[in-house]
């Protein structure tokens, strides 16, 4: 008897187990092993090469970056030797709502070459996201306004009597943080009419080094009113973040 009780439950568990099989052939319930870290799928993410250009102006920069016959003047801005400068992400931001059309435009021609190209107009570079003020150079059209800046006592912001206007500002360092990784080769081009005095102790406190191979500033000393405490700042934020690795050779657009 009991002989005969073991097997009626063998053969129950057979069945059983053959109802599980077929309905997990049915409907799939069970997971699908994922792929092993060694498939040759792709499984390794390739490091992209990104500039960021901090007061592009009309994309004149972009024209130095790609090495255009006609860029206003000349300089050989850095790049891994696994991309082109065509094959960069990039990124370009300028204040002045007088570029936006030019943005555009740059945008437009480039885009339909093959290249990313990402505009960021009528945004100030800032510390915090939210809006700030900024004042219009209107008097230097032959150089493209470039006084326009964040300071009212900007020579030219004084000499366009300008009143200020709200734009949208962008926490940089942040951006950054959130849009690059370690592995990328970033390169940040920065001419922002004196504020990179408050930008550079921003980003070494955000620890923005960790994201940014190259950073190319064009200082402008004679705007911050508070010049010494700035200065001061400044320097000892540029010590931090070379000590994280941040690559920080001379620059001037000479424009």
């Amino acid at each position: 008897m009991a002989i005969h009780k073991t097997v009626i439950c063998s053969l129950t568990l057979i069945f059983v187990g053959i109802l599980l099989l077929a309905t997990e052939h049915q409907y799939n319930i069970l997971p699908t092993p994922l792929k092993s870290s060694g498939s040759s799928s792709g499984s390794t993410v390739k490091p992209r090469f990104i500039f960021v250009d901090l007061g592009a102006n009309a994309a004149d920069s972009l024209e130095v970056f790609l090495r255009r016959d006609h860029a206003k003047y000349s300089y050989d801005f850095p790049r891994p030797d696994w991309a082109t400068y065509e094959q960069a992400e990039i990124y370009l931001f300028e204040a002045n709502p007088h570029f936006n059309r030019a943005l555009v435009t740059a945008k437009e021609r480039y885009s339909a070459q093959g290249m990313n190209i990402n505009i960021f107009p009528s945004t100030v570079v800032d510390v915090r996201d939210g809006t700030r003020t900024f004042f219009l150079d209107t008097i230097n059209d032959a150089n493209d306004f470039w006084g326009s800046s964040v300071y009212a006592n900007h020579p030219d912001a004084i000499g366009s009597k300008s009143n200020g206007t709200e734009l949208t500002s962008i926490n940089i360092a942040r951006w950054l943080l959130m849009n690059t990784l370690p592995r990328d080769f970033v390169v940040v081009k920065m001419d922002i009419e004196g504020a990179e005095y408050e930008i550079i102790p921003h980003m070494a406190e955000m620890g923005a080094s960790i994201v940014t191979d190259y950073l190319l500033i064009e200082w402008h000393p004679t705007i911050p009113e508070d010049i010494d405490t700035s200065d001061a700042r400044a320097k000892a934020a540029i010590e931090k973040l070379k000590a994280g690795g941040v690559n920080m050779p001379d620059y001037d657009s000479a424009s």
